[in-house]
């Protein structure tokens, strides 16, 4: 359950949400299962912020830098993620389709660990997008076939 002083920082804007993690720095934000749909969180700074099951569909996260983020069974679903810093964010069980994100590669910084893909909900397009980069290896040559499990 979010913290409510946390969403009350929340809802008065990004100044403010940077202005107290820069504050607290070892004080992680906590709005786990917070509604927060549609909100506008462009450039946001927010490090180990706690945002599990939390819904941020249709979210502009343009630009925000979510390192060690806990997305974990979040409702990304149409979010702008582009320029977004997602390192050593754990999206198991999130949901990302149609969620927009920046060309791979491209100041987008995201960790290919297991918690980035175990469970995560992604769309054909961004999954194509992933593997493409990590087709630029010199050395070797992925070869795919995506298919729907539910097909």
């Amino acid at each position: 359950m979010a913290n409510p002083e946390h969403l009350t920082l929340i809802k008065n804007g990004v100044e403010g949400l940077n202005a107290f993690a820069r504050a607290n720095r070892d004080v992680p934000l906590d709005l786990e299962g917070a509604d927060l749909r549609g909100i506008d969180l462009r450039e946001v700074t927010l490090i180990n912020v706690r945002l599990a099951g939390a819904n941020l569909e249709g979210a502009d996260l343009r630009g925000a830098h979510l390192p060690a983020a806990d997305l974990q069974r979040s409702n990304l679903r149409n979010a702008d993620l582009r320029g977004a810093s997602l390192h050593r964010a754990n999206l198991s069980g999130a949901d990302v389709r149609g969620a927009r994100f920046e060309s791979f590669g491209l100041g987008q910084q995201m960790c290919l660990s297991p918690a980035f893909f175990e469970g995560v909900h992604w769309d054909r397009e961004t999954l194509e997008g992933i593997l493409g980069i990590i087709n630029l290896n010199p050395d070797w040559e992925i070869r795919y076939q995506i298919v729907s499990r539910s097909g």
